[in-house]
């Protein structure tokens, strides 16, 4: 699955453990806009939460870690 310039930005500062108004402020987005990205994103990689997105992109780097990648 291919996410967006956009929406690898949000995950990368999520992986940093900022907050979405922190997130926000960083890209120049207001909070709930990082908010209604999040949602969007987790229906399209079919998650519920921060948490299971969380790891759901951890398991994969370990996944292609341990694949070489």
């Amino acid at each position: 699955m291919r996410l967006t310039r956009r929406e690898r930005d949000i995950v990368g500062a999520m992986l940093k453990a900022k907050t979405n108004r922190e997130i926000g402020a960083e890209l120049g987005m207001t909070e709930q806009s990082v908010k209604n990205r999040l949602s969007a994103l987790y229906r399209k990689v079919g998650v519920r939460n921060r948490l299971e997105l969380f790891a759901l992109l951890t398991q994969g780097s370990a996944v292609s870690a341990a694949n070489g990648g």
